[in-house]
């Protein structure tokens, strides 16, 4: 694993901008082995990039945080405000989304990206905007701990964004969401596995049957910032709990927060076949007479 510092002053000199038609620029691979490297930015990506028109930055901490110090140009939302996706309310549940991403200001045609303060909640809202149908959405590898550690510059204050020009609408993408339905009716298929991102004594207290443990935060190195691990690391530790890209897997937490850093990841190493259970175990709970296994 190539030290943190490293990585960044790797990511400066490997940098090369690919322009497309609407503005939107694209990264150069990393040497990291994921299947969609474009999805992680590094640091000095972002800081030759933030005033590029077509780029929106979002913040996904609390309120203090962001006031305290931030990436400048960036928006803030944090993630209890974006809820969560119950089967029976999705629907309602878009448009919540949609909503919310107006105000942030949010295009449709926008490069986004998403940092986090160092809790890997960013794909949380990466998420949405997939399921949304959004075509180029990143996430700051590292966090906001990587931009501070490559000494970059720091915004303080709260920041009230322009509202999008136009309503966010999105297009669903309905592959990466599992509803409490198709998860029941997946609990005997033997090529599915659900993998709860929750804590280990989360999961010991009670979990979906068949489902195998994978808490959200070791998908990043243990040091600072929390970067990715490589490919090849993520894929053996997948593969130990029999985790494997053959199958259909549906990773859920307690609300679709941390199982996100899960789904985002699988995607990112290659995976296909994966779908979020966002309602996760606080739905799946919700019916006493859904099965739980301890």
């Amino acid at each position: 694993m190539v030290h943190t510092l490293q990585r960044v002053a790797l990511g400066a000199l490997l940098l090369l901008t690919v322009f497309g038609n609407a503005g939107a620029t694209t990264p150069v691979a990393t040497p990291d082995g994921y299947a969609h490297p474009d999805w992680l930015v590094d640091p000095a990506w972002l800081a030759e990039h933030r005033d590029d028109q077509s780029l929106a930055v979002v913040a996904l901490t609390p309120e203090g945080d962001f006031a305290a110090g931030h990436i400048p140009g960036a928006a803030q939302v944090d993630w209890p405000d974006l809820a969560r996706s119950e089967s029976a309310q999705i629907g309602d549940w878009r448009t919540q989304m949609e909503s919310l991403l107006t105000a942030l200001g949010v295009e449709r045609s926008n490069t986004v990206v998403i940092y986090d303060g160092g809790t890997v909640y960013a794909p949380r809202l990466w998420w949405i905007l997939y399921q949304l149908g959004h075509e180029d959405i990143r996430i700051l590898n590292g966090g906001f701990p990587a931009w501070t550690a490559a000494g970059l510059p720091v915004a303080t204050g709260e920041v009230t964004p322009a509202a999008a020009s136009q309503p966010y609408v999105g297009m669903p993408n309905d592959d990466a969401i599992a509803t409490v339905d198709e998860v029941i009716a997946a609990l005997d298929d033997p090529n599915t596995i659900p993998v709860d991102a929750r804590s280990s004594s989360e999961y010991a207290q009670g979990h979906i049957p068949g489902a195998v443990p994978f808490p959200f935060a070791d998908v990043v190195v243990s040091d600072q910032p929390p970067v990715w691990k490589s490919a090849d690391d993520l894929r053996t530790e997948f593969a130990a709990l029999g985790v494997t890209p053959d199958k259909h897997v549906i990773p859920y937490c307690s609300s679709g927060v941390r199982s996100a850093a899960l789904y985002f990841t699988l995607r990112l190493i290659g995976f296909e076949d994966v779908q979020l259970f966002s309602g996760s175990y606080d739905e799946w709970t919700a019916d006493p007479s859904r099965p739980i296994e301890m």
